[in-house]
């Protein structure tokens, strides 16, 4: 299903309840106020502190992470990712978004601070498809770069036009994905299994495991999106993806891919 989110508040806004709406995970917005500031603890879950848009600070005990982000489309992201128990205090240093994911995990860790220096960064989907599926995606969190972590998030930037989560494929676990549009009127395609949803400016798509999920963006609109991936209990996700076979052949070379017939 997918959520169109119209009227966040300033302040936190929940965007997923991993229990009701089965995607094992808290999701929430903090849209947040310059020169105010927010504290957050959580006993029993981990939680990544996503910086969208905006200058913050977070602070942990002696710990001082500071970020500032003008544009999610063009500047790298910063995120602070923290196990439960942890205090962590966001001051906001002009108006903000910061997106918060939440999922249950025992361990205990040191806090992870996430930005261009350490964020792994490139180019998906770039072949003979003619770059109908070129993306920039970059991964943050994820079983490789963090075995203590039980969550997965990343980002990813569609061009205008372009398609990504493609060629459509699944896997166990759920995602869910948190949308932007470079012009707040933009539009997309959200296919989730046979059903297709709009997708727009702050909407969220949850995905449960198992269903398909390939993505586009309208003409004339660029679209970046958050997505984030529980790992299941004994099934973390491991870069997992399970391609609808009628449609892997993409995946291949020398493709026979419509053109029109030259006189």
């Amino acid at each position: 299903m997918l959520r169109k989110n119209d009227n966040l508040l300033n302040g936190l806004n929940k965007l997923c309840d991993g229990e009701k709406d089965g995607m094992f995970m808290d999701i929430y917005l903090l849209k947040g106020e310059e020169g105010k500031s927010y504290t957050f603890e959580n006993p029993t879950q981990e939680t990544a502190f996503l910086l969208i848009q905006g200058e913050v600070c977070f602070t942990n005990g002696d710990q001082v992470y500071t970020g500032k982000r003008d544009n999610c489309f063009y500047d790298s992201a910063y995120c602070l990712h923290v196990c439960k128990g942890k205090n962590v205090t966001v001051t906001c240093l002009s108006d903000c978004e910061v997106l918060l994911q939440c999922k249950e995990n025992n361990a205990e860790f040191e806090n992870g601070w996430y930005d261009k220096s350490n964020i792994d960064y490139g180019f998906f989907g770039d072949g003979e498809l003619k770059d109908t599926t070129k993306r920039v995606v970059t991964t943050i969190l994820d079983k490789e770069r963090t075995p203590w972590s039980n969550m997965v998030v990343g980002e990813i930037i569609n061009f205008p036009g372009i398609w990504s989560s493609y060629p459509p494929h699944h896997h166990p676990q759920p995602e869910v994905y948190f949308y932007k549009f470079d012009k707040p009127q933009g539009f997309g395609s959200c296919f989730i299994g046979e059903d297709v949803y709009k997708s727009t400016h702050n909407s969220v798509a949850l995905i449960p495991g198992g269903l398909v999920h390939p993505q586009n963006t309208a003409p004339g609109y660029a679209m970046y999106y958050v997505w984030m991936i529980p790992h299941l209990e004994g099934n973390p996700w491991l870069k997992t993806r399970i391609f609808d076979p009628q449609h892997e052949w993409v995946n291949g070379t020398n493709l026979n891919i419509f053109k029109l017939k030259e006189d």
